[in-house]
């Protein structure tokens, strides 16, 4: 990793910053990011999203981040679909027969016990309905091991 350029600022609480100082702080970082001596991929794009911002563009819509209609990018949204993969891929596993490494669970009894030991699920219906929904969903992320 290049050397890290040290960038001092008077004051670095942005309560008493004007907008143009801001604007000039921002195209500052980004061609102090531009002159490392080997920008990679992520420095340029930065660098670039940066004069965008000071230019006036939306952050979120500078950096990528924008979330479309409908759709969150919160911590608790990103946990949901974790744990949802894991029920799925926990699930596919659990319904598989003994022989081929599975426990052999009915679906519903399956679900039911996922429900009981992952935190933060849907209710039972809700995961039945998943499960139905989105097949393509249905894949082995983990292996079970059995007792």
């Amino acid at each position: 990793m290049g050397k890290v350029h040290n960038v001092k600022y008077e004051n670095r609480s942005l309560g008493n910053m004007s907008v143009r100082r801001g604007q000039a702080r921002l195209r500052k970082l980004a061609h102090t990011l531009t002159a490392l001596p080997s920008p990679t991929e992520d420095t340029k794009f930065l660098s670039s999203a940066l004069i965008e911002i000071a230019s006036g563009k939306d952050a979120n819509d500078a950096l990528g981040v924008k979330a479309k209609r409908g759709e969150r990018k919160g911590e608790y949204d990103r946990l949901s679909k974790i744990r949802l993969q894991n029920f799925m891929s926990w699930v596919t596993l659990a319904t598989k027969p003994i022989d081929q490494e599975g426990q052999g669970y009915t679906l519903k009894k399956a679900i039911k016990i996922a429900k009981e030991n992952f935190k933060d699920l849907p209710s039972e219906a809700a995961l039945h309905r998943y499960w139905t929904r989105f097949p393509e969903r249905q894949k082995i992320v983990f292996q079970l091991e059995s007792d």
